[in-house]
C-alpha cells in the first residue's frame, strides 16, 4: 500500500458469493490481488436477498456491519440476533455456523475479515481520526461525507472510501460520521 487511495464504489463488480448464496464487492483487500484464500484482511460489501447459510472461512475473524435493511442472524453458540442500520458491528470466527434471513426485502452488509493469524480489526464509526499503531485504515462512506486532512480534502460518496497506510494517517477531520476499520497486524 502506498499513502492514501480513493476508492470509489462505481468501480467495483459484484460477484458470487463462494457459496453462491448471494454477492459481494470487494472494497480493499490486502495483499492486492489476492483472493478468498489467501489475503490478509478483505472489506467488501455485500447483498443478501434471499435467507441461506453464509460461507465459512477457517482461520479468519470477521466484523459484519448493517448498512441496509434489516437481518435477522442465527449464529451457533449465541444464537439468533436482529441486525438494523446504526447497529455495533458483530464480530465472529469465519468457522462459525450463520445463517441469515433479510426482511423486508434485500440488505447491505460491510464485511471485514482478517486471517486471525497475522491480522486484527476494529470497526466503529467516528469523526476523528487520529494517527495511531494501525497498519492501515478503511474510512467508509455510508453517506455523503468529506474528509480534511490538513489542506487536503476527500468528497465521498455513499459507498466510497478512503484506504490510508500508517504512514500517511494524519489527523483527520470527517463530517458527517464515516465507518472506520483500523487494521493491525498481529505478527
Amino acid at each position: 500500500m502506498t499513502g492514501i487511495r480513493l476508492l470509489r464504489a462505481n468501480g467495483r463488480k459484484a460477484r458470487p458469493w463462494r457459496n453462491g448464496g448471494g454477492t459481494t464487492s470487494d472494497v480493499a483487500i490486502y495483499p492486492v490481488g489476492a483472493g478468498d484464500d489467501d489475503f490478509l484482511w478483505r472489506a467488501s460489501i455485500a447483498t443478501i436477498a434471499s435467507a441461506g447459510p453464509f460461507s465459512t472461512f477457517a482461520g479468519v475473524d470477521r466484523l459484519l456491519l448493517l448498512l441496509e435493511g434489516t437481518l435477522d442472524l442465527t449464529i451457533d453458540g449465541p444464537g439468533d440476533r436482529r441486525l438494523r442500520p446504526g447497529d455495533p458491528a458483530l464480530a465472529f470466527a469465519g468457522e462459525t455456523a450463520v445463517t441469515a434471513a433479510p426482511r423486508d426485502g434485500p440488505v447491505r452488509v460491510l464485511n471485514i475479515m482478517v486471517r486471525r493469524a497475522a491480522m486484527r480489526a476494529e470497526l466503529d464509526r467516528c469523526t476523528l481520526v487520529a494517527p495511531g499503531t494501525a497498519n492501515a485504515t478503511l474510512l467508509f462512506a455510508t453517506e455523503r461525507t468529506t474528509v480534511r486532512q490538513a489542506a487536503k480534502a476527500f468528497d465521498l460518496e455513499p459507498y466510497d472510501a478512503l484506504l490510508i497506510d500508517a504512514g500517511h494517517l494524519g489527523e483527520l477531520d470527517i463530517e458527517p460520521p464515516v465507518v472506520a476499520a483500523s487494521l493491525f497486524d498481529t505478527c
